[in-house]
C-alpha cells in the first residue's frame, strides 16, 4: 500500500519542480511549460488508446461466469 500510495505525492512534488525549471530554461516564458504538458498528455492518450480490456479474452474461456440475461 505504501509504494502504491507513494507516487502521488511524488508526483506532485516533482510537477512544479519540472515545469519551474522549463520556464527558466525559456527565459520565463510558459510556452516550454504549455509544451511539456501538451506532450505529456499525447504520450498519456497514446498509452490509453493502446491498452486492451481482455474482457472478450476472460468471456470466451470462461462461459460459466458469463451472468444470464434475463
Amino acid at each position: 500500500m505504501g509504494v502504491v500510495n507513494l507516487k502521488m505525492p511524488v508526483a506532485c512534488s516533482i510537477a512544479p519542480l519540472t515545469i519551474g525549471f522549463v520556464i527558466d530554461a525559456f527565459d520565463g516564458s510558459f510556452n516550454g511549460a504549455v509544451w511539456l504538458l501538451v506532450s505529456f498528455g499525447v504520450v498519456c492518450f497514446i498509452a490509453f488508446m493502446t491498452l486492451k480490456s481482455g474482457k472478450e479474452n476472460f468471456m470466451t474461456e470462461h462461459p460459466q461466469t458469463i451472468p444470464a440475461i434475463k
